[in-house]
């Protein structure tokens, strides 16, 4: 269907009349003299900012025959070739959490005409064997959490990582150094989370104590602010806070100077701290505390206990505060394997490593059946391309602090990633990755955009993030940009058509609902037109009352500028629906496809 296509002829009586089309379309202008009103709805929702429509109501002053054309704008059909390449009956058998890389030269542009190899990665998949006549899976069916498949020439070769001893395991995982609960290290650089911080607690008398602290880079250190330990459980426990200190700085890890001895006071309250003016530069900074109950901590006659804690250690440059940090200690009292897995997120290509920064999930049997997880966190992972192929066992992996919240809202970085690189072909590169995520505040979700030089891409200190007017290092000065946008997503420059020089957005509208959607933007921060629904997903029929469908996102490698390449995914809240039908779980595919051309 083209600009000025016929759509449909109806006869519209006098009086109100409603006209039902076969889907979405952008609706061009038709002489409405004689029509009292005219709206456009998408269902049953009135269309206010735009004339896309899948059911108009007309209220005519006399009869008249009308003839309603297709207007400029995109419209979307199913890809059922691309499609069915999806549907497996052994070993891969459905997914979601898709996303596409081009690993032949890393250009994440539309319009290629050359057959390159493409990536696709999975958050979760399921595993196993299906019947061929009545689409049960078997069991037994296993998740293994994130899977891979290489498309080329038309063909995907699924990929699952399968184990020496034939067992089934995710390509990514977390690092147990990362993945630990108890009185870890870890509590005092966990910064920004709602849920009370344990802190860090050494084990009993220890032999000795030391915590160091990687910046990652040599930083300019203005002063340290120090949050001694507190409990809500009972207030003297805070004689575990450490007393005396010993702060050393490092630019290598392995010659340290001697800084400063600080006396901390005892803390009086969750939250009270005190600032330890530094003015140094260094990468590594290492605490030495006495070993010795009443030197190194605050026990005394009443209480000695010989525990050594600490709530919160932040680092500052003047009011940058840095979170991108890795810490050690040389003794901890309790460590718990949290077991979390991961969901890839999207990524990019820089040189020749792939980057993903993906969310950590652990489980939550608190929520409700299909959806009993939550996010502890999101990392970073690196890997080599060799040869075009991605080498997994060689990646490398650090915490990312891009999961930050408030009273108010939650801040999360990594849903969709556009580089505007010569590396990723752009048409005018000015060396950023720009890194789109979503502020969450009661339930709405906003795209919100953080920005980094493609040298800088693995040091979150040198991120900066749009405030509506600038970019600049506070995270939680990000504002949102648009609207009812999904937790996955794509934001991809146009490069011909109607909306040329533009960026497209599509995703889902508010996560899973029954509707793709899309945005543009006049650049890669906006100002971004508001949603607009374009396709209305068939899949709930599937079961009416579990079956869902989310989180759509365009491949721009793999499409043209005027015929886009959307990916959506399909799942069910129901566990039994889902291994009685191997059709819901996997992925679907649209075209949206401009009108003007």
């Amino acid at each position: 269907m083209k600009y000025l296509d016929l759509i449909k002829s109806v006869q519209i009586e006098d009086g109100l009349n409603e006209i039902l089309l076969d889907g979405i379309y952008p609706i061009a202008d038709f002489d409405q003299a004689k029509f009292n009103k005219v709206e456009y709805f998408i269902d049953d929702e009135l269309n206010m900012d735009s004339k896309y429509a899948n059911r108009l109501m007309i209220d005519s002053k006399e009869m008249v025959d009308l003839n309603i054309y297709c207007g400029q704008g995109y419209i979307a059909s199913k890809d059922d070739e691309m499609t069915n390449k999806f549907l497996r009956f052994q070993g891969w058998s459905g997914g979601d959490g898709i996303y596409s890389f081009n690993l032949t030269d890393g250009n994440d542009q539309f319009d290629q005409k050359q057959d390159m190899k493409t990536l696709f990665v999975f958050g979760d998949t399921f595993v196993g064997t299906s019947d061929l006549k009545t689409n049960q899976r078997f069991q037994p069916h296993l998740m293994p959490n994130n899977s891979l498949g290489y498309y080329q020439d038309q063909k995907i070769e699924f990929k699952v990582n399968f184990k020496d001893d034939g067992s089934v395991a995710g390509f990514y995982s977390m690092d147990p150094q990362y993945d630990n609960a108890g009185t870890v290290i870890q509590n005092i650089i966990r910064y920004d989370r709602k849920d009370e911080n344990p802190g860090y607690v050494s084990g009993y008398y220890p032999k000795d104590l030391e915590i160091v602290f990687d910046l990652y880079k040599i930083r300019n250190i203005t002063h340290i602010d120090f949050y001694n330990y507190f409990s809500n459980e009972e207030k003297y426990l805070a004689k575990r806070g450490l007393k005396e200190v010993e702060i050393h700085g490092s630019l290598n890890g392995e010659t340290y100077t001697f800084i400063k001895k600080i006396n901390l006071s005892q803390s009086e309250y969750l939250g009270n701290h005190e600032t330890i003016e530094i003015h140094e530069s260094h990468r590594f900074i290492k605490l030495i505390v006495p070993t010795k109950p009443g030197v190194g901590n605050h026990n005394d006659d009443t209480f000695t206990e010989g525990l050594f804690a600490l709530n919160q250690v932040k680092f500052y440059n003047l009011d940058q505060q840095y979170r991108d940090l890795k810490v050690d200690a040389s003794s901890t009292l309790l460590i718990n394997p949290e077991h979390s897995w991961i969901w890839l997120q999207d990524g990019v290509i820089i040189g020749d490593h792939l980057y993903f920064i993906p969310m950590v999930i652990n489980s939550d049997l608190n929520q409700p059946e299909g959806l009993q997880f939550c996010v502890k966190g999101v990392a970073l992972f690196k890997t080599p391309i060799e040869n075009k192929d991605i080498n997994y066992e060689k990646a490398t992996q650090k915490m990312a602090p891009l999961l930050v919240e408030n009273e108010e809202s939650q801040w999360l970085f990594g849903a969709a990633i556009m580089a505007s690189t010569r590396k990723a072909g752009s048409k005018n590169p000015d060396g950023f990755i720009y890194i789109y995520g979503y502020k969450t505040t009661m339930g709405l979700r906003e795209m919100v955009l953080a920005r980094v030089l493609e040298e800088n891409f693995e040091y979150f200190d040198d991120w900066t993030f749009f405030d509506g007017n600038d970019f600049q290092p506070d995270i939680f000065k990000s504002v949102g940009l648009l609207s009812h946008i999904s937790c996955e997503m794509s934001v991809s420059p146009i490069l011909d058509g109607l909306y040329k020089d533009k960026y497209l957005a599509v995703f889902t509208y508010d996560v899973n609902t029954k509707y793709v959607s899309y945005a543009i933007g006049e650049s890669p921060w906006g100002p971004f037109s508001k949603p607009q629904k374009i396709y209305v997903t068939p899949e709930q029929e599937i079961y009416k009352s579990t079956t869902y469908t989310y989180n759509a996102k365009a491949h721009p490698h793999l499409s043209m500028s005027t015929d886009v390449l959307v990916s959506y995914n399909t799942n069910t809240y129901n566990f039994d629906h889902n291994m009685s039908n191997n059709l819901v779980y996997r992925p679907r595919f649209i075209r949206l496809k401009d009108t003007t051309k």
